[in-house]
């Protein structure tokens, strides 16, 4: 226990720092009754948020300007995060900021698979990860997608692996889905394995992401479901690794007739509230999006939970990670709702405040 005080108490006193500076419901509650968005980033430069605001909506207006800030931000905190920390808890930092690498080697290949210019593609990255900006830059400037992963094989990057070897059936069918799914098993493969040691602070991280990938395979099989795909096919989109989504009741829900029968088959597990929750809403809608939002909402909130466990562990860590985050997704709704003019109590709707 000595050892993980000295190794987690430094830097959790300063993300306790960190904390503080979170919005909280009645700043949120102020940007709701705004009018407009030049109000909102009038706001946002009274905040933690004010360097990065001002300099991009000089390069940029309105919400594109506000959405470049979130973006820079972000990338700065968790590179912050990572600076701070050393040895177990670093190792620990760099794979839950993998999601981020996986994130932005998506963002490149759906750009170039679908023909998208450079600079729009490089405008969606969050350099956040191991992949430095400059790295994702040069991927970007790429002509094509498999000289983008033949870059990354270069580099030795470890996900150009599942890249290559499923190149040749993307370039068979051009069906990409093959390519992020290989990628999203490598990920969660390789994190679950550097989180199996007997710690506490792997144990912790071990969680998160099993978490993950049951949000990951629950929101695949509904998908298959509403699609009516065959629930053999459906089986090779299954990822390991999950707590509660075993391979077996992935199967069983896969089988179901529709989607209100699928989530029954969810009864007994911590999902089974929150989707049932929001089934009508994504029944009367046709849209299951809505069954991922109210995923999201459980993981975000399961997250910052972590604030309450074990403070001298990388608990505090993992809790501003998801709460950061979840800042930025609810600045991201109420920016992207006031441009479109969706009511308050919409926009209210979406946000999750904890």
């Amino acid at each position: 226990m000595i050892i993980m005080a000295q190794d987690y108490g430094y830097p959790n006193a300063r993300i306790r720092g960190m904390k503080s500076y979170l919005l909280d419901r009645i700043f949120y509650e102020k940007l709701l009754d705004t009018e407009d968005i030049s109000s909102i980033i009038l706001m946002l430069e009274k905040t933690p948020y004010k360097k990065n605001i001002e300099e991009a909506t000089i390069r940029y207006a309105g919400v594109r300007g506000v959405e470049e800030a979130l973006r820079i931000n972000v990338a700065s905190t968790y590179s912050k995060i990572l600076d701070m920390v050393e040895k177990e808890s670093k190792e620990l930092v760099k794979v839950l900021l993998g999601r981020w690498d996986v994130y932005n080697i998506k963002t490149i290949l759906r750009g170039k698979h679908v023909g998208v210019k450079s600079e729009d593609i490089a405008e969606s990255l969050v350099p956040a990860g191991e992949l430095e900006e400059a790295l994702l830059l040069r991927l970007v400037k790429q002509p094509d997608l498999k000289i983008v992963i033949d870059l990354l094989a270069t580099w030795g990057i470890p996900y150009s692996r599942p890249l290559t070897e499923n190149f040749p059936a993307y370039a068979k069918n051009r069906d990409l889905v093959k390519l992020e799914l290989a990628l999203d098993k490598f990920y969660f493969a390789y994190a679950l394995a550097k989180t199996k040691k007997r710690s506490l602070n792997h144990r912790l991280v071990n969680q998160v992401l099993a978490r993950e990938v049951d949000t990951v395979n629950i929101m695949t099989v509904l998908k298959t479901v509403k699609e009516e795909i065959e629930p053999g096919i459906a089986e090779k989109l299954f990822i390991e690794g999950g707590k509660e989504i075993s391979k077996e009741r992935f199967l069983n829900m896969a089988k179901s007739k529709d989607v209100d029968e699928l989530i029954k088959k969810l009864s007994g597990t911590s999902y089974f509230q929150i989707l049932s929750k929001n089934l009508k809403k994504a029944i009367d809608t046709g849209n299951i999006s809505v069954l991922q939002r109210g995923l999201e909402e459980f993981s975000m909130k399961k997250g910052i939970d972590m604030f309450k466990a074990d403070p001298l562990s990388i608990a505090l860590i993992i809790g501003y990670l998801s709460a950061k985050y979840n800042e930025i997704v609810n600045l991201r709704i109420i920016v992207r709702g006031k441009e479109v003019g969706m009511p308050q109590d919409r926009i209210r709707e979406a946000l999750v405040i904890v």
